[in-house]
Parts: C-alpha cells; sequence; structure tokens
C-alpha cells in the first residue's frame, strides 16, 4: 500500500510537470484525498507550485477547484505557487490563484518579498496590473527600504513602473527614498536610465532635486530643461525666481566645472607619478655617482705606499709616507686635479642626495635647476676624472693621446649641444610670452575702441 501511495504521487508530481489534467483526474478517482497527502510527502514544492511556475493554466485550474488550500502552501524558500507565476509573469495564473485567495499576494518569502516585487524585478506588466487590482495596498510594501517603484528603475523596467505610477495617488510615497536616501528619480539618474527620468520629470508628482541630477552627472538634463519639462518644479518653490534659462545655464556650468575638477586630478596625478619617478632616478643617480667618487678616494690609481720609505721610486729628497697614493708624489699635478674633480663630484652628489631627502619639491623652476646643475657638475667631474686616472695608469702613448683627444672632443660638443637646446628653450620660452602680451594688448585696445563705439552720440 506504501509503495502504491508514493508511485502515486511520483506520478502526480510528473503530471503536474506536464501539465496534464486527464492524469490528475484520474488520480484523484483512484485516491479522492491524494492531494491531501500532499503534506506528507518529502518534496518541498507542492504540484501547484510546480504548474503555477511552468505556466500550466488549465492543470491550475483544476488542482485549485480541488484543493484552494494549496495556493497559501509555502516552498522551503517560503514562496507561494503566486511568487513563482508572478515572476514567470503567467497572468492567467496569477488570476486564477488570486481568485481563490486575495491575500496570499501580501505573504512575503524569506527576502521579504511579494509577489509584486517579484513582478517588478521582472517587468511583468500583466501581473503587476492583476497584483494591485486585486490588493491595491500591496503597492506600498517595501523590502529593505525599496518599494516596487525602487526595484522596477533598479532593473529598468520602464513599462512596469508607469503602471505602478499610474496606481500611486499618495505624492509622499512616490517620492519615497530607500536606505541610501535616494528616491526614484535619483536612482534612474544615477544609473544613468535616461529615458526612465526624462519620464520621471514629467509626472506632475515627482520632485525634482536639480543639485541631485547635476551632482550624479545626467547628460541629458540640458535637453530636458530646454523642452520646459521641469518648469512645474519651480512653481513649487516660490521663493525661487530663477527661470528655466538660468537653470539650464547653472547645469551647464556645475557639469563643466565638474569636467575640469576629473581633468586636473588626472594631469595633476599624472605630474605627482612623474615627480616621484623623477626623485626616485636622481637618487639612484647620484648614490651612484656619489660612490664613484668615494672609490677614486680611498683606492687611488696606482695603488698607495706600503711602507715609509725615500727609495723605490720616491722623489729625491722627500719621504714617500705609508698608506698615501703613490702618484700623489710621482705625479703631483695630475693627482691633484683628479682629487679636486673627484671631491667636486662626491659634494655634488652628496648636496643632491641632501636635497631630495629633504622633502624639497621639484615642482618648481628654481629646484629643478639646481639639481639639473648639480647633476651637470657631477657627471663632468665623474668624466674629467676617469680621463685623469686612464692617463695615470696606462703608459703614455700616441693610442692614449688620441683617445684623450677625441674624448675631450665629445664632451665639449655634447654640452655644447645641451647649451644649445636649452637657449632655444628660453628664447621659445621668451617669444610666447611677448607674442601673448601682444594679443593682449591688441585685445585691450580693441575692446576700448568698441566702448567708445558704442557710446550714444549727444547732439547739441
Amino acid at each position: 500500500m506504501e509503495i502504491f501511495a508514493e508511485n502515486a504521487t511520483q506520478k502526480l508530481y510528473e503530471a503536474s510537470m506536464r501539465g496534464c489534467v486527464a492524469t490528475l483526474n484520474t488520480l484523484i478517482q483512484n485516491d479522492p484525498i491524494i492531494l491531501h497527502k500532499i503534506s506528507l510527502t518529502r518534496f518541498t514544492e507542492t504540484p501547484l507550485h510546480i504548474s503555477a511556475l511552468l505556466g500550466h493554466v488549465e492543470f491550475t485550474k483544476a488542482i485549485v477547484s480541488h484543493k484552494p488550500q494549496l495556493v497559501t502552501e509555502l516552498d522551503s524558500f517560503k514562496r507561494s505557487p503566486l511568487h513563482l507565476a508572478a515572476a514567470e509573469g503567467h497572468g492567467e495564473i496569477v488570476k486564477e490563484l488570486l481568485i481563490a485567495n486575495k491575500n496570499v499576494s501580501m505573504v512575503a518569502d524569506q527576502e521579504g518579498r511579494i509577489p509584486l516585487h517579484l513582478a517588478a524585478m521582472r517587468g511583468r506588466v500583466e501581473v503587476i496590473q492583476e497584483l494591485i487590482s486585486a490588493k491595491p495596498e500591496s503597492i506600498l510594501v517595501q523590502i529593505h527600504g525599496e518599494t516596487a517603484l525602487h526595484l522596477c528603475v533598479k532593473h529598468n523596467h520602464l513599462d512596469a513602473l508607469k503602471v505602478l505610477v499610474s496606481s500611486v495617488d499618495d505624492e509622499e510615497f512616490l517620492n519615497s527614498k530607500n536606505l541610501e536616501g535616494n528616491s526614484i528619480l535619483q536612482v534612474s539618474a544615477i544609473l544613468q536610465q535616461y529615458e526612465t527620468t526624462r519620464y520621471l520629470l514629467s509626472v506632475q508628482k515627482i520632485r525634482v532635486d536639480l543639485n541631485s541630477l547635476t551632482k550624479n552627472g545626467f547628460p541629458a538634463f540640458d535637453g530636458i530643461c530646454r523642452n520646459g519639462s521641469i518648469q512645474r518644479n519651480l512653481q513649487n518653490n516660490p521663493t525661487k525666481e530663477t527661470t528655466t534659462k538660468d537653470r539650464t545655464t547653472k547645469v551647464r556650468i556645475t557639469q563643466l566645472l565638474q569636467k575640469l575638477k576629473s581633468l586636473w586630478r588626472r594631469l595633476t596625478k599624472d605630474k605627482r607619478d612623474r615627480y616621484k619617478k623623477t626623485r626616485e632616478n636622481l637618487m639612484v643617480v647620484a648614490i651612484l655617482l656619489a660612490t664613484m667618487s668615494f672609490q677614486i678616494a680611498t683606492n687611488p690609481p696606482g695603488g698607495n705606499w706600503q711602507i715609509d720609505t725615500t727609495n723605490q721610486g720616491c722623489p729625491a729628497g722627500e719621504t714617500c709616507i705609508a698608506g698615501t697614493s703613490i702618484h700623489a708624489y710621482t705625479h703631483k699635478d695630475v693627482y691633484h686635479t683628479l682629487t679636486i674633480v673627484s671631491t667636486i663630484s662626491f659634494s655634488a652628489s652628496l648636496g643632491i642626495i641632501l636635497w631630495l631627502i629633504s622633502g624639497v619639491p621639484l615642482r618648481n623652476r628654481v629646484s629643478e635647476g639646481i639639481l639639473r646643475v648639480g647633476m651637470w657638475v657631477a657627471v663632468l667631474c665623474i668624466a674629467g676624472a676617469y680621463i685623469l686616472s686612464m692617463s695615470l695608469v696606462v703608459p703614455y702613448d700616441k693610442v692614449l693621446d688620441d683617445i684623450s683627444t677625441y674624448y675631450e672632443q665629445t664632451w665639449v660638443y655634447l654640452l655644447m649641444g645641451i647649451l644649445f637646446i636649452h637657449a632655444i628653450r628660453f628664447c621659445w620660452w621668451v617669444l610666447k610670452k611677448l607674442f601673448m602680451g601682444v594679443i593682449f594688448v591688441a585685445k585691450r585696445c580693441c575692446f576700448k575702441k568698441k566702448k567708445q563705439l558704442d557710446q550714444p552720440v549727444v547732439s547739441v
């Protein structure tokens, strides 16, 4: 008997999936209380849930006629058959379920949504009309601070929104705000739903917050203002005598300022990043130059004397002290020059490092010029220290003489080229300033002349 009952229940659910009314009638004839045994089964949905979800109108009518109580049964998510039919947009089924029990349209599922909310989220216009007709107060039910109107706007269903708006007479409800403090008009502007925003602006009872619209960057607002569709809102605020044209100008100026601010942020961000990278690169180069200069001073070319001596190549009449440079005695002029350029390079590098770590900004010409001059001095002195060191450790011959000549010429030409480029830049800057000054003077002259011409002539 138990196996037979289980098979009958299985056939009942299969019939609900196919929408087979004949099978349903046969099962009821064999077991008149089979629909009453549904609550004893392992299934979380009733056959009515399945037929309502799949849109089997005749099967739904048949099962409701045999047991109307199934209309109020809930599944594991606390959804009634009306929830499923409303979400899927089955208008005929929704009508039959409401005829059986109108109160089920106010039942909320585990997420707090009534059937009207699901219909609004899916844009089911026919279902929305049926639900409002059966229970007009259902439109006032909110979910997490949002009304069915908010849900229509949020999911971009304009036709469904029009049905809901036309069904509401309460102005306060039409302008109610969600938990974020946004009305349906503000939500449409935030989501940039231009067509929806135009429609809401045409509704007399919708209040317009101009600052909110421009703040949320509604680009089509200029055209709306020109069409005069928000002029009704100016009448609601008699303290403001601003015309539509003035509002349009204000919106344009606000949008222009927002674009300029955005552009300025982007430019300053790029500039800050560039200055940061420049500071890091200068720090690395300065440390490298300081290290090279320090190495020349502590490890001079040719080595150091190991002991105090007056022999072994030490100049006559002098005592060569241990630890001092050999070439400091044997090639005094070259070594002293090497010491000077190394000291200058080392000092310039340390000065650049101190300048950078002290936090002095690089965003002005003075700071940039000081760092540029310091780098030039350090690099040129290191270049000079290289050729001086070569002359001390490499035997003198024609090849070394040619290398030294070409080396010096290369650096001279390079320095002259750099100075020439900067001279051209400076001349261009001066010419540009002069040109701008001439234009400014010309404009002032034209303005004065026009002002004189515009003055009325007084006849005697």
